[in-house]
């Protein structure tokens, strides 16, 4: 399709991630195509394929011819309640893409591989490092631990980077997810919000952050690594909510609603930067201040 050196292609191209990862790279005169698994969303630079079907995957990929790929597609929310679509989008489809890009490999300079810090569960440490033994504790993290594992399968074939990103939100991310509620609730200024545990301590990145770091690897002289995406910086929902109650000028009686919280919920998940750290330069940090995140919901 096109012999430029700059060819993307984005899996879950539609999805929030890769919506705000096609702008940026964009910005950066690359040329992106995506796959999608709906046929409504499809156009010129935009394929439909289901990634459960290998032939498919081949044909889109040898069409595109693509020198970097982000495999975005998953299944992402950790209380999906179809378990075996977890397992066979997550770890299957993984599995699928990589087999595609065997007859493409010469073209390819990167595959990047978006996996989870969900996959270190519980363990002795309150920072979580590369170095750690991976120990999931519910289906979502299980998949992606597996989906690693597929993925180093493939080392010796194709210029992987595999990466472990912490929680990181923007305006966009779907209402499921715990920040977007809370943004939603003080937008409309509701009395009432109800919340699980208030006293979990999580990392909560700009989607800048993450796309600079995606871009950086990308563009890195690096291969056969597993990486977080992490930034170090915790926050606790009490501390977020007290931020939304002072950007917004406004007050919401928060209820803790027992079906809300999470059995085995991981007290506390901050990410080592220090392996990052070594691998590129110059993060975009200025853009991954919560103030600067929740002022971006209020808008």
């Amino acid at each position: 399709m096109d012999s430029h050196s700059k060819v993307v292609l984005i899996t879950g191209i539609n999805g929030f991630t890769g919506k705000y990862l096609t702008d940026f790279l964009i910005s950066k005169d690359y040329k992106v195509y995506g796959i999608t698994n709906q046929k409504d969303q499809c156009d010129s630079k935009v394929f439909y394929s289901d990634i459960l079907n290998l032939e498919e995957l081949k044909k889109v990929v040898d069409k595109i011819k693509p020198n970097y790929i982000f495999h975005l597609a998953a299944i992402s929310f950790v209380q999906h309640k179809n378990i075996s679509e977890i397992y066979n989008v997550n770890v299957v489809g993984t599995q699928n893409l990589l087999a595609a890009c065997l007859d493409n490999k010469e073209n390819l300079k990167k595959v990047i591989l978006a996996s989870s810090a969900t996959v270190y569960g519980t363990q002795n440490t309150d920072v979580l490092s590369e170095e750690l033994c991976p120990n999931p504790i519910n289906h979502y993290g299980i998949s992606k631990y597996a989906m690693e594992q597929i993925g180093k399968t493939y080392f010796q074939e194709l210029p992987i980077i595999i990466t472990r990103p912490f929680n990181y939100t923007a305006p966009g991310h779907g209402e499921q997810f715990v920040i977007p509620k809370i943004a939603k609730a003080f937008k409309n200024r509701e009395k009432t919000l109800e919340l699980g545990n208030l006293d979990v301590f999580r990392e909560y990145n700009s989607i800048e952050y993450v796309c600079d770091v995606y871009y950086k690897l990308m563009g890195s002289d690096i291969n056969s690594e597993i990486v977080n995406i992490a930034s170090g910086r915790v926050h606790s929902l009490s501390q977020i909510i007290e931020v939304f109650k002072e950007k917004s000028n406004h007050n919401i009686n928060i209820q803790i609603n027992p079906n809300f919280v999470r059995k085995d919920e991981v007290k506390s998940l901050i990410g080592s930067t220090l392996k990052l750290d070594k691998l590129i330069e110059n993060k975009d940090i200025n853009s991954n201040s919560i103030e600067k995140i929740i002022e971006s919901f209020l808008k």
